[in-house]
């Protein structure tokens, strides 16, 4: 009966450290991709908005710009960049979108993207979150189109 008793206390250190170790553990899914629903109505105005962009570029070909990562790490952020611009937010007002819906969504399907380019699956296949499931199966469903988005927008917003 000791050995028992001494084999639990001795076993429950290791034990209850596993188990923070496996909570602490942080997911690569952004908090943006869970509360942000794409639709085929952003993903139509989003390419709209891109061949806008693209028309606009040769005008500030030669504006240098500088890439701040700062930028795009909150909607938040990009959303105050954004709103810096106001040829960009001509370009939304024409479009129905603010600078906020544009910052989220595209954010979101950026890293969408990126997690089903870089991540294994079963870095996110646990997730039980409704809005990034959606998320995640539509960008699966319009892989190519999402793909294709050139990001003519960012270099225009960086530049302008």
């Amino acid at each position: 009966m000791f050995k028992l008793a001494f084999f639990f206390i001795f076993l429950f250190p290791f034990v209850s450290y596993a188990q923070e170790k496996k909570t602490d553990k942080s997911s690569l899914i952004s908090p943006i991709t869970k509360n942000y629903l794409l639709t085929e109505d952003f993903l139509l105005k989003l390419e709209k908005i891109e061949k806008e962009c693209k028309n606009l570029l040769p005008e500030i070909e030669n504006n240098t710009y500088t890439y701040d990562s700062n930028i795009f790490s909150s909607v938040e952020n990009y959303t105050t960049y954004i709103s810096s611009k106001p040829k960009f937010l001509n370009i939304l007002k024409e479009n129905n979108l603010t600078a906020k819906s544009f910052a989220a969504g595209t954010l979101t399907l950026d890293i969408i993207l990126m997690l089903l380019v870089f991540a294994f699956e079963k870095e996110y296949s646990s997730e039980k979150n409704i809005i990034f499931l959606k998320n995640l199966e539509f960008v699966k469903n319009h892989f190519y189109k999402t793909m294709n988005i050139s990001g003519n927008c960012k270099r225009l917003i960086l530049k302008n």
